[in-house]
């Protein structure tokens, strides 16, 4: 079999490569690939969760940005503007509370967002216009992979001066947990570090693992469910017929990593046209797919990891859920 036709749309020859290595060598569809095409519209949907607990932690998520701003704002030097630069900003909605504090305050210095996603940075678009109708022309909003040299681009110093003459201090945004979705979170890490000024500041919105309240697939995998729709727009892009696997949602103690994955019940293959060569990707029946991820550190964990990159955690906040926390990092002297 082969992908759909959206598939060959949506991505270039080297996303359609990198895709084809993570299944092949991982097996695992790349969750941040789901965030372009059908998957975009999952998250605009994803606005309004039907699940209260569900909605009121991501509520949680969401405004811890807002609530810490003082705080945030003690970090740069008194009274400098700030800038933010939103790495994979999705709906927006963790940072426009952030915005309007500083625009209030008269210390924003701009705002740019990078993702990999066209109709992601549309919405984007769409929701900063609405709240900030008098701002939004001047905000930016780059298609590009904050995980490679595009980052440079989005970090690069503004040719505009900024209010009063001064250099704008950055605050460098990874919000809703989006870094721990990546295989490798430390890698991130260490890539947004080298590419950060010693006076940029970066904040993280995470949830993370308290030893409370945790859910029953920590001890077993729970057999369909539960997992998001747009956890399985990869597949469904790789025309993989829901039918043909069971979804399971467990806990990997080796990684300390909460997955959904789908386990095949029918042998698939599917080919690829890679640039001027096929390849093809198999499974056979009990074969897994690795299609969400999210590291489940503890606070401790978390500092450790940053220090590791070479940050220093700054500020490190809980929300009213104990299990959602603001952290704020420097690069280490």
């Amino acid at each position: 079999m082969t992908p759909s036709g959206s598939f060959s749309r949506l991505y270039s020859t080297a996303q359609v490569g990198a895709i084809v290595d993570a299944l092949s060598r991982r097996a695992e569809f790349p969750y941040e690939m789901t965030y372009l095409g059908d998957g975009s519209e999952m998250w605009r949907d994803g606005e309004a969760p039907s699940n209260p607990a569900h909605a009121s932690m991501l509520a949680d998520l969401d405004t811890l940005l807002t609530r810490h701003a003082e705080q945030l704002l003690a970090l740069a030097p008194l009274s400098t503007p700030v800038q933010i630069v939103d790495l994979g900003p999705g709906t927006t909605r963790p940072v426009r509370g952030l915005i309007r504090h500083l625009l209030d305050g008269a210390r924003l210095a701009g705002y740019r967002a990078i993702d990999i996603s066209a109709e992601l940075l549309e919405l984007a678009g769409e929701n900063l216009r609405t709240d900030f109708p008098d701002h939004a022309a001047g905000f930016e909003l780059c298609r590009g992979d904050f995980t490679g040299p595009d980052l440079a681009r989005a970090l690069a110093a503004d040719d505009t001066p900024a209010h009063g003459g001064a250099d704008p201090v950055r605050f460098v945004i990874l919000a809703g947990g989006t870094l721990y979705n990546f295989p490798d979170p430390a890698q991130v890490l260490r890539h947004v570090r080298r590419a950060m000024d010693d006076r940029d500041v970066l904040l993280l919105t995470l949830r993370i693992d308290t030893g409370v309240d945790r859910p029953p697939f920590m001890d077993q995998v729970s057999v369909g469910g539960p997992h998001k729709p747009q956890q399985l727009a990869g597949l469904d892009l790789l025309a993989i017929d829901r039918s043909w696997y069971v979804t399971e949602t467990g806990f990997d103690r080796s990684r300390s990593e909460v997955f959904v994955r789908a386990r095949f019940l029918e042998p698939v293959a599917v080919t690829f046209d890679v640039g001027p060569e096929q390849r093809t990707v198999s499974f056979e029946p009990g074969d897994t797919v690795l299609v969400w991820r999210y590291l489940y550190h503890d606070g401790a964990a978390v500092a450790e990891q940053l220090k590791r990159c070479g940050l220093q955690v700054r500020l490190f906040e809980h929300g009213r859920d104990s299990q959602v926390v603001l952290v704020a990092a420097t690069p280490a002297r």
